[in-house]
């Protein structure tokens, strides 16, 4: 079987993003979000038999913990895990729940909708996490950092913070390569970084949106919320993410993850 490194994270922590740099890293220049699905699978979807026979080293993504019933659990040879303030998290889980839905888009008025959100977003800060995450095996926000981060968990793991590859996207596909054993010059890692920037994976989604092109951002499950202007990289086709998190909806979300907050180094 494969060695299984995973690529593991809360939903909406970046995930996508960091695929899209490895696939170029490892792989070359990538052509579509289908290229990147099938070089760094998801274990959710579109991993296949042919991913897992031979003896070569496969990123797997995942949003589950991890938990001593994992697939693959006894060929995994390492994690990344990539860390995103839990505030922020909430607020792009917001963003992305509420306009995926073209229903909602297309049915309820601006107000209806931020009533939905709002309610959402107390469910989600009550809950530590979004509840229907913690049946499909992704847990609350802290259970999923802790079960990929605790020194208890015997595998080699590198842990990045979103932040710190956002402000140097380059210098974390660095840290990543090293990791994974990549011997690649730094011209090679600073080229995948920039093929993989949020203006560059943006061309790729409205290009495979107007060709209809399956992948990562198109599917035409999802044809009415692409209708309504949904977006997956910058969530909405003007490039806004028009729902934002009120002051006090911030300062609940602050205090219920104080203590996480603290410990992984973000200012109070």
């Amino acid at each position: 079987m494969a060695r299984v490194v995973w690529l593991a994270s809360y939903p909406k922590s970046g995930n996508t993003w960091v695929r899209f740099m490895l696939g170029n890293l490892v792989f070359g220049r990538a052509a579509s979000s289908g290229e990147i699905g099938n070089q760094v699978p998801d274990i959710h979807e579109r991993i296949r038999g042919e991913h897992l026979f031979g003896r070569h080293l496969l990123i797997v993504k995942t949003h589950w913990k991890y938990w001593t019933g994992l697939p693959l659990r006894e060929d995994t040879v390492g994690v990344i895990y990539v860390l995103r303030h839990p505030v922020d998290v909430l607020e792009s889980c917001q963003n992305f729940g509420m306009l995926r839905s073209g229903r909602l888009r297309q049915t309820k008025t601006a107000e209806e909708l931020r009533a939905i959100s709002d309610q959402w977003v107390d469910d989600f800060i009550a809950h530590g996490g979004y509840p229907k995450f913690q049946e499909s095996g992704i847990g609350t926000w802290e259970e999923n950092v802790r079960s990929w981060t605790w020194s208890g968990l015997a595998l080699p793991k590198l842990v990045l913070r979103y932040e710190d590859l956002k402000a140097d996207p380059a210098a974390g596909l660095a840290r990543m390569a090293k990791f994974l054993d990549l011997k690649k010059p730094e011209a090679e890692i600073e080229a995948a970084a920039a093929r993989a920037s949020r203006e560059n994976m943006r061309i790729v989604e409205e290009r495979e949106i107007a060709e209809r092109k399956e992948g990562m951002f198109y599917q035409e499950r999802n044809q009415a919320s692409i209708e309504a202007g949904h977006r997956f990289v910058g969530r909405s086709a003007d490039g806004t993410s028009p729902l934002t998190l009120t002051a006090d909806q911030r300062d609940r979300a602050r205090r219920h993850f104080a203590s996480l907050i603290r410990e992984f180094g973000y200012p109070e």
